[in-house]
């Protein structure tokens, strides 16, 4: 009879193990992650400056999130890749991610984080707008945001464009460095971080009018949101805590770029895309890079949404974009 039971109490004991085993597996299949694969994309230059502690580091989003990053060298390519939802979360002018929302291209505008980069340069003295009258003027970007951007703030300073300046445009901006650093023409306007290239080449030369205090003159705004983050709503609808811990470690990436100019420039040189270290610690400043999100952004974005479309109206799709551009946090 002992012998009975001893077999009865080793079986049930068995029994008892297996079954725990068993319940260990279903807790392991209820907790199992479902892979989230994420594509950031951004524009070379200071759109991938402001995200370059993101492209070097590329800290954890979470269990199963694998995010990849790529810099992009063209704006066509980047507006090809959205159209195609090819990127999750990307880096575009303003514009642009007005341009997508009015095509239907689901994206949200989350934040605003390149805050103007624009600069008049001169080897001569300019002490306010009314002496660019009777000037030629260099720059890039015919009939794009840095020239409505300019031919605003000439407007708003009494300055009539094509009349009382002669703006010449060419393609790009290395072709526009490579002219005004050989001496070809006394005034530019020209883009950081690519304007302290320029002011290392040609010592006689400097910045006479910083377009972003001039917007704050002409608006009462502080700057003027050149550049936003924009994301897909597949990415917000399905994965809203990954969106919340991006948008986190993006604003805490472009803190820790302001803070340290140098090693972020370090960052963006192991990227190989064609600026050293040394020139983006001297640029950051310039470069007015900072997270402001969409929210609290807004009369800003609107502000200069406007401008551009009174400009062409091309540049937004046709139309002002409603409230839905912009995600809600």
């Amino acid at each position: 009879m002992k012998k009975l039971f001893s077999t009865i109490f080793i079986a049930l004991a068995l029994m008892i193990l297996f079954v725990g085993c068993g319940s260990k597996e279903v807790d392991k299949e209820e907790v199992k992650v479902e892979p989230v694969n994420i594509h950031v994309i951004a524009p070379n230059g200071t759109p991938t400056l402001s995200m370059v502690k993101l492209f070097e580091e590329n800290p954890s989003m979470g269990d199963g999130v694998t995010v990849t990053y790529e810099s992009i060298a063209a704006t066509d390519v980047l507006a090809s890749k959205l159209t195609q939802q090819e990127a999750d979360i990307a880096i575009v002018p303003t514009n642009l991610a007005a341009n997508m929302y009015n095509k239907e291209v689901p994206y949200k505008l989350a934040g605003s984080s390149v805050w103007g980069i624009l600069y008049l340069v001169s080897t001569e003295e300019v002490n306010g707008w009314e002496d660019l009258k009777g000037k030629e003027i260099s720059m890039i970007g015919r009939g794009l945001t840095p020239d409505a951007t300019f031919r605003y703030l000439l407007t708003k300073n009494n300055v009539e464009p094509d009349k009382d300046v002669s703006l010449k445009y060419f393609s790009g901006g290395s072709e526009l460095a490579a002219s005004f650093i050989s001496g070809k023409g006394e005034y530019a306007l020209i883009p950081e971080p690519l304007l302290t290239k320029v002011l290392m080449k040609r010592k006689d030369a400097k910045v006479v009018l910083d377009m972003q205090r001039e917007w704050s003159t002409a608006t009462g705004l502080e700057s003027y949101p050149q550049a936003s983050i924009i994301v897909s709503d597949d990415l917000i609808n399905n994965h809203p805590e990954v969106v919340d811990k991006f948008l986190n470690a993006y604003e805490e990436g472009i803190k820790w770029a302001n803070d340290n100019p140098l090693e972020a420039g370090k960052y963006y040189e192991n990227l190989g895309i064609g600026l050293k270290a040394p020139l983006i610690n001297k640029a950051m400043a310039g470069c007015n890079i900072r997270y402001v999100g969409a929210t609290d952004a807004k009369e800003s974005l609107e502000a200069y949404l406007n401008v551009l479309f009174e400009f062409n109206p091309k540049l937004l799709g046709g139309k002002l974009p409603d409230e839905g551009l912009y995600l809600e946090r």
